[in-house]
């Protein structure tokens, strides 16, 4: 999972907040996390099934395309994933 574009916006984006906890299932259209470019603050959906596994804090500024997480397929890859 990145950080998406935004329109034409090719600047830097910051990471909010997530909406949904480290491990928690998501569902496609789930509300995963709030961004925001120097021009829009954007709530960003889950584009598959699984549980999220975050890789990035709130508060991180990085450039659109930013890996930030992964939606693990099952819950053993998650659990791989984050070394448990």
């Amino acid at each position: 999972m990145i950080l998406p574009k935004t329109g034409i916006y090719e600047g830097d984006v910051t990471l909010i907040e997530w909406l949904v906890d480290e491990g928690g299932e998501v569902s496609i259209g789930d509300p995963l996390f709030l961004m925001e470019s120097e021009k829009i603050e954007m709530e960003v959906e889950a584009d598959t099934d699984g549980w999220l596994h975050q890789q990035a804090e709130p508060g991180l500024e990085a450039p659109i395309g930013t890996r930030i997480g992964v939606i693990a397929e099952t819950p053993q890859e998650l659990a791989e994933l984050s070394g448990a």
